[in-house]
């Protein structure tokens, strides 16, 4: 029954064939129906892993979703198995923009992990995590907080040292705080995040440079540019040291302490930053990207200071060429 239904959902001449082609490869002819439909299942879950890591969303969700149907029928199925498949399809909704899609997706993994697993399961806490970051991608802060409040007391152990996905979920909770306006709230949670990450990292890891870019932020936004530029220079320092100059996270940070120099009227400092981090993120992402966008605005509203009225109204047109372009990421 497996390959059957595996053959009803891969078009013969669709890429997504290969993964039959695989299957049959694989997975022992004479294996038991029931262990044949979970080991379809957790292969083509593998598949979507590798098409999302290589950037390829649409064809990691389709993956995920066809896994998804395999381990529903699979009566050896386990619930981990399932909460795992459910959280992968809320993951690049959510990374999609398809958010009521990803809601639904984690809503369920969050019943089946609840009734199957246990209320402290860390599988209910990393689900927690997922729906909170699909509610503030979407902007429902107060919805957010209340997801990562309840994922941290499911997280919490005792007696036990705060691990790293505990660590995360402070950081998440920050940035939603912030939204909120809870700024001396936000400030303590980084901090315990912060203290987390260096306890476990040391001093060079991604989580330490995003959560020192995000309490930089925060400061920013309440008026402490000298605080906020320090932040962003070691941010800047932990991004380039581990991921290299040339990667979007190291070219935003460039971008956010070319506006805090701006701000400060270290205008000639900010027109070498925002060049630079345009020129990481047009090769890294393409012209027309969103963060790309949101740096020719930045350096735009630069010139404007500058009086530089011709540059800036150029920058503006691209700006708006792009937004207005249907096929813009």
């Amino acid at each position: 029954m497996g390959m059957k239904l595996l053959r009803a959902v891969c078009h013969p001449h669709s890429t997504h064939s290969r993964a039959l082609q695989d299957l049959e490869c694989i997975i022992p002819s004479d294996m038991p129906s029931d262990e044949r439909e979970v080991s379809f299942g957790k292969h083509l879950m593998r598949a979507g892993d590798r098409a999302t890591i290589a950037g390829r969303f649409g064809k990691g969700l389709l993956m995920y979703k066809r896994a998804l149907r395999f381990l529903e029928l699979g009566e050896k199925s386990s619930a981990t198995d399932l909460v795992v498949c459910l959280n992968k399809i809320a993951q690049v909704c959510r990374d999609q923009a398809l958010y009521e899609e990803g809601e639904a997706a984690a809503k369920r993994a969050l019943v089946v992990a609840e009734m199957q697993l246990g209320d402290n399961s860390q599988l209910v806490a990393a689900t927690l995590n997922i729906l909170g970051a699909i509610y503030q991608a979407q902007e429902r802060y107060r919805e957010a907080e209340i997801e990562y409040v309840w994922a941290l007391e499911v997280g919490r152990s005792p007696g036990k040292r705060p691990d790293v996905s505990v660590g995360r979920t402070m950081n998440n909770l920050a940035v939603v705080l912030s939204h909120r306006n809870k700024n001396r709230e936000a400030i303590e949670m980084f901090a315990k995040a912060l203290e987390i990450f260096e306890g476990a990292f040391h001093d060079l890891h991604p989580d330490i440079g995003i959560t020192l870019n995000n309490m930089a932020a925060l400061y920013r936004k309440i008026g402490f540019l000298d605080i906020a530029e320090m932040l962003y220079v070691r941010a800047n320092d932990n991004f380039v040291a581990v991921l290299g100059s040339d990667h979007p996270q190291s070219g935003m940070n460039f971008a956010a302490l070319a506006a805090v120099y701006r701000e400060q009227g270290r205008l000639r400092e900010s027109e070498t930053l925002y060049r630079f981090a345009l020129k990481v993120l047009e090769h890294a992402l393409g012209e027309k990207h969103s963060r790309v966008r949101t740096v020719l605005k930045g350096l735009a509203e630069l010139y404007s200071r500058m009086g530089r009225v011709k540059e800036a109204f150029q920058l503006e047109a691209r700006v708006f060429a792009a937004e207005h372009d249907p096929l813009s990421p």
